[in-house]
């Protein structure tokens, strides 16, 4: 059994975000409807490129036991779920936005992967509930109170 190196890994995450970039331009040029051309595959391409994105963040963040690579995963699970929501609504020029998150992400991979963190051994969340994905139209409830008469 051979093991995926970290070179590897990085490799990959490199490749599925100029991947995903290419995608998600794609999608956007193409929100004129009287040209609209089939989506479905470049919406896939989208899909998968994001899973493995997630997918990389996830084993680098096991091989160098630094929590910043689960947090970066987080954004890329959390991107599927705004990239979806744009798909179902037809909102095409919306993954203008999303291309910028690949152009972010290919420009900090490389200072993520090779900076100096300062801290030796594992580098672990401050606050990890605050990394819980939650849904989009979550809204923290107020107490409930039953509803109160007007006395006359």
């Amino acid at each position: 059994m051979s093991y995926t190196s970290e070179a590897e890994i990085l490799s990959r995450h490199a490749q599925s975000l100029k991947e995903g970039r290419d995608a998600c331009q794609w999608l956007a040029r193409n929100a004129d409807p009287e040209q609209a051309a089939p989506r479905g595959r470049h919406y896939r391409h989208l899909r998968t490129a994001l899973q493995e994105l997630e997918g990389t963040c996830r084993q680098m963040s096991m091989y160098r036991a630094d929590a910043r690579w689960t947090k970066l995963g987080i954004v890329y699970a959390k991107a599927m779920r705004i990239a979806r929501k744009k798909m179902v609504k037809s909102d095409w020029l919306g993954f203008r936005e999303l291309t910028k998150l690949f152009d972010i992400g290919l420009r900090h991979m490389e200072e993520l992967s090779t900076a100096k963190t300062g801290i030796p051994g594992m580098i672990l969340p401050k606050r990890p509930s605050d990394w819980l994905i939650l849904p989009d139209e979550y809204r923290p409830q107020t107490a409930w109170a039953p509803p109160t008469r007007a006395m006359n």
